[in-house]
């Protein structure tokens, strides 16, 4: 009992501590990057509440060893990130990269996914954003998303793997809708600002390496897509691993899931 709750602490002060090396990361680069038009200086208490919030998050759930030596680091990169987008719209290669490369080290052993899903999930998670912005661009003649938003979803595709992007992405507008209507109702010109989609995609990110398959914590069983063989479909009948409702792609075959 102990040791579990001094392992416990450990856990907590390393997320704590991800505040305070996601604000060092933040002070350097816009230092060396000399950003322009730079907001009032940041302070490290805005980081390390953040890091208090993401570390509150993982308290109702028994995490094993493996996810937590992977979490704090990409906690430090999420919130660098986060701070980084709200503050100057901006999501640096210098932080996107390492979070796409710790993702695939980590699912060396299929710590959260499969390498080949990891791998998938990185490719369909920038490819997935690069086409939609071309389809705007085409109408509208300007870009609707930025390029770091591509790279922040593919790394965390190589994190989460590709079943998990649908989910990731609709949690992540779900958080810039609600962060729009309370700027709207506090002040009707926020209608006309653009938002930054790296703070929901950070957000929703953090939450689904928390909850999502191979995790330790409660899964998205209902939402998130499985591809799976023959075999595998005749053994998981009536699983809780097929969703309910969605249909699942299975080697070709379009099965209706839950389906006895």
């Amino acid at each position: 009992m102990l040791l579990s709750l001094l392992w416990h602490a450990l856990f907590f002060t390393a997320l704590l501590s991800a505040g305070v090396i996601a604000f060092a990361l933040i002070t350097w680069l816009e230092r060396v990057e000399g950003v322009n038009g730079s907001p009032q200086r940041l302070r490290l208490q805005g980081p390390l509440l953040t890091a208090l919030g993401l570390a509150l998050a993982t308290l109702p759930l028994s995490l094993t060893a493996a996810p937590r030596w992977g979490l704090a680091p990409a906690a430090a990169l999420l919130i660098a990130l986060a701070w980084l987008d709200w503050r100057h719209r901006w999501l640096p290669d210098r932080l996107t990269q390492p979070l796409l490369w710790g993702g695939l080290l980590c699912n060396l052993d299929a710590r959260w996914a499969p390498l080949e899903d990891a791998v998938l999930g990185a490719v369909a998670g920038y490819g997935a954003l690069w086409l939609l912005n071309a389809l705007y661009r085409l109408t509208q003649r300007r870009d609707g998303i930025g390029q770091g938003d591509f790279k922040l979803l593919a790394a965390l595709g190589a994190w989460l793997g590709w079943t998990m992007l649908p989910l990731l992405v609709f949690l992540a507008a779900a958080f810039g809708l609600g962060v729009a209507l309370a700027r709207g109702l506090h002040n009707r010109r926020a209608w006309r600002t653009p938002q930054p989609f790296g703070i929901g995609l950070a957000a929703a990110g953090w939450l689904c390496l928390l909850t999502g398959p191979g995790s330790p914590g409660p899964q998205w069983n209902f939402i998130y897509f499985t591809a799976s063989t023959p075999h595998e479909i005749e053994a998981e009948r009536g699983s809780a691993r097929f969703a309910p409702f969605l249909p699942c792609l299975a080697d070709g075959h379009f099965s209706a899931a839950g389906k006895g």
